[in-house]
């Protein structure tokens, strides 16, 4: 596949952008909250955090008991 320059918009490339006299435009703060995708990994900070502490706490404590090959 090629890509080929095509000029099929050049008619209405400059044109102004539409602005409805029907529906009222929409908030910046309710726009923006449609482009938050990552709003269902709210806590996951909080989960990495936790993990990462238990992690370093079983290191901690599996050195504490001599066992040289953990986490090596």
């Amino acid at each position: 596949m090629t890509l080929r320059e095509t000029h099929a918009y050049d008619d209405i490339i400059g044109l102004p952008h539409h602005v409805s006299r029907k529906h009222p435009q929409m908030p910046r703060s309710k726009r923006a909250a449609q482009f938050m995708p990552f709003a269902a990994l709210t806590g996951y900070e909080q989960v990495l955090d936790r993990t990462a502490k238990n992690a370093a706490t079983a290191i901690a404590k599996a050195e504490a008991q001599g066992d040289s090959n953990f986490g090596a």
